[in-house]
């Protein structure tokens, strides 16, 4: 009989860094989704509010640059531990990643044979096979955002875990020199813009790079979370802080203001697990982290088949009821979510993680 267990957060310490992966999670999957929501153009302010959610992914990087501190400061000493570090987040990342590119590799071989109206070269671009497999489309190697467009952001991360004995290197000289470095990072590619595009737009163009700064802030929070732990009331400047991300978003505040507010969001979060105290709200939310990694691969399928070849396609959805079907699919991808976690993710990841192993 199949098993399946609750959700619960990997530790204790990082209960409110869990509660925004998931709230982020979620604003990654209504920013994609967003397209289908005003398609009657009733809904403008909640598509001038949800454009800038794709700053959310910047967040993710600062809460894995503080994770990976927090987890393997002083720990990669060798290059066999180097080793098993990279082989846990191949085995972490890997499978679903893989997974999903499959699934869209099966719509280009559909849309090619003249069984689904569904060609698109840019996105399905077969020399960006290989690239996605050994994660590096994002390291400007490709000409877009191909197969599941979204996995650029896992690209991204890969870099950094590449890069993370440089990073540690780096660190180990004190915070001021990581503090320097993350803000040396931050202004000069505020400076260098590709085309018209600031870097917190970069996704296949080098969206390695666009992870630099963030991923530093989380391991500079890492260096100082006793002093970030003596600011009053964390928690509640870490929801304050998101929801004057919100309230910011319609107001045309510049992306690279809003930036700001969201690396400030996630120390404000590092803040607020090392000063202790959890609110029930975030004590609830921080289990469901468990699904933000998963929701956010599984969603361009859900775009895809669900919303795109059904609800527009198919069914010719529009206004209020293509609204409702966009709001069932964001509650149905936490089911499938779990149960990918659950029967495919963790076992494929177990099974990675044993390789070579007596």
């Amino acid at each position: 009989m199949i098993k399946l267990p609750p959700l619960k957060p990997d530790s204790d310490q990082m209960l409110h860094l869990d509660a925004l992966r998931i709230v982020g999670a979620v604003m990654i999957v209504v920013f994609h989704f967003n397209r289908f929501i005003n398609l009657d153009g009733h809904w403008q302010l909640a598509d001038d509010t949800i454009k800038t959610f794709s700053l959310i992914v910047d967040l993710f990087f600062v809460i894995s640059g503080y994770v990976m501190a927090a987890i393997y400061t002083g720990r990669l000493t060798t290059l066999g531990k180097y080793g098993d570090f990279l082989k846990k987040r191949v085995a972490r990342l890997g499978p679903l990643h893989l997974a999903t590119m499959l699934v869209f590799i099966a719509v280009a071989a559909a849309g090619a044979a003249g069984w689904i109206q569904d060609r698109d070269p840019r996105r399905y671009d077969a020399a960006c096979i290989v690239p996605n497999i050994l994660f590096i489309h994002a390291w400007g190697v490709c000409k877009s955002q191909t197969w599941n467009f979204v996995s650029w952001a896992i690209s991204a991360e890969m870099g950094m875990y590449i890069a993370l004995p440089l990073l540690f290197w780096i660190t180990a000289r004190g915070r001021w020199v990581t503090g320097g470095l993350a803000i040396l990072s931050l202004v000069i590619l505020l400076q260098a813009p590709h085309g018209d595009r600031p870097f917190h737009q970069w996704t296949w163009d080098f969206g390695v790079l666009r992870a630099v700064p963030g991923f530093l802030i989380g391991m500079l929070g890492f260096q100082i979370r006793p002093l970030l732990a003596r600011l009053p009331y964390p928690n509640l400047v870490m929801w304050g802080l998101l929801a004057a991300f919100l309230i910011a978003s319609p107001l045309k505040v510049p992306r690279d203001v809003l930036l700001l507010v969201i690396y400030a969001v996630g120390l404000a979060g590092i803040a607020a697990d090392a000063a202790g105290p959890v609110g029930p709200v975030t004590r609830r939310l921080a289990p469901w982290a468990q699904l933000s990694f998963t929701l956010y691969m599984l969603h361009p399928i859900a775009l895809k088949m669900g919303l795109a070849w059904v609800g527009l396609g198919m069914w010719n959805l529009n206004g209020d009821l293509m609204r409702l079907w966009v709001l069932f699919w964001v509650v149905a991808l936490f089911p499938l979510a779990y149960l990918s976690l659950i029967l495919f993710e963790r076992p494929a990841r177990d099974w990675i993680a044993g390789l070579g192993k007596r």
